[in-house]
């Protein structure tokens, strides 16, 4: 893999926002990277379809693992919450697709560093934007990319004929990101409606989830965690509940990062996966504290027994951690790279990378594309 230097175009902020990409340099910081790009090899992005795919069976029977011998703790899972988990997985309630992050170690390995199962961001800079860019700046190049025309695929096979988007009104990236999500559904011939999430009521008369206009939300895809779904005044209403939510309710249990340690438990030895645990004290060297639903980068920290070599802020502080083994990933021109391999049922379809200059990936971390040689 080599990491290219490009030229800026001059149009390039209007050429973005042209498609749909108008937080490319929100708050000052530019969160796309267009002076730069990474080539693979054709045999790099089959590495990394193939991983994507083998770690995905994998968290599978991890899940099956947390049901039959109920190691709903080991996920930050509240005791409350366990019956509509448990149904969910059991019913195989459909679900969509996430993101994989690997990075390399110093062997030139790809480690999972954690799976995005729902909620999962970078979807209009993988699917679309980087797509076009491959057109204008390195056409006649291949890209690990079919991310849109595979969720097409994927919605035209689910079965739903009526079905919402929604999301909570915060962001122009979100209500980007469901907007195009939306389109993807109405291209496989559902008929869609778009919602704000706090739209989404409960008839009590009918016993349905019902959008502001009165509408039954059958089928409800959203840009939600279930970390705060669990939380709404309406939660006492989903077990009983007709409305299939993608992600489903199984998704939280992947959502939580406690997967990284059951995964190393189960398939320790796996050239994928780096030592993970509950208890920091069995890791040596330099390791990553996460927040179990923690997200974007957010209260990181990076450390060894003795010093701390990077943290970060944000809303998750005091939430259980897992810890994982540093990845010590070689430098690129002075950057880590982050390869986010997109899941779409069970199959791995595209490739989106952001990459750093210090040790910690975060929402600021600029999208960089990528073309295969």
């Amino acid at each position: 893999m080599r990491r290219l230097h490009l030229d800026l175009r001059p149009e390039w902020k209007a050429w973005a926002e042209s498609l749909d990409y108008s937080w490319h340099s929100e708050g000052g910081v530019c969160s796309w990277n267009e002076g730069a790009a990474y080539l693979l090899t054709a045999d790099e992005q089959e590495t990394l379809r193939r991983l994507a795919e083998e770690v995905h069976a994998m968290c599978l029977a991890v899940m099956e693992r947390v049901v039959r011998e109920n190691l709903w703790n080991r996920l930050g899972v509240r005791v409350e919450h366990v019956p509509l988990l448990r149904h969910s997985w059991e019913r195989q309630d459909w679900s969509l697709g996430g993101r994989f992050d690997f990075m390399l170690d110093a062997n030139g390995e790809m480690k999972l560093i954690e799976y995005n199962a729902e909620s999962a961001l970078t979807l209009i800079e993988t699917a679309k934007v980087q797509r076009a860019w491959l057109n204008e700046v390195l056409p006649g190049r291949g890209q690990f990319n079919t991310l849109r025309e595979s969720l097409v695929q994927a919605w035209r096979e689910s079965g739903h004929s009526m079905a919402h988007a929604a999301w909570r009104p915060r962001h122009r990236e979100v209500e980007a990101t469901m907007r195009f999500m939306a389109g993807t559904m109405r291209e496989a011939g559902i008929q869609t409606t778009l919602m704000a999430m706090h739209c989404l009521g409960w008839d009590s008369r009918r016993g349905e989830f019902v959008d502001g206009e009165g509408q039954v939300v059958e089928c409800c895809a959203k840009l939600y965690p279930w970390a705060w779904m669990l939380e709404e005044r309406f939660a006492e209403r989903l077990p009983q509940a007709r409305c299939r939510f993608v992600e489903p309710a199984w998704r939280h249990l992947l959502g939580s990062k406690g997967v990284l340690a059951l995964l190393w438990e189960q398939f320790s030895g796996h050239p994928a996966l780096l030592p993970a645990f509950d208890d920091e004290k069995r890791l040596k060297g330099a390791f990553v504290s996460k927040p179990l639903f923690g997200r974007e980068g957010h209260n990181i920290v990076i450390r060894t027994a003795d010093r701390v070599l990077e943290q970060t802020s944000g809303e998750f502080d005091g939430m259980p951690l897992i810890h994982q083994q540093l990845a010590e990933s070689p430098r690129f021109d002075g950057f880590i790279p982050q390869f986010g391999v997109w899941m779409i049922r069970e199959s791995a379809v595209a490739l989106g990378m952001r990459e750093t200059d210090s040790l910690i990936i975060n929402g600021d971390s600029p999208f960089t594309p990528h073309a295969i040689d």
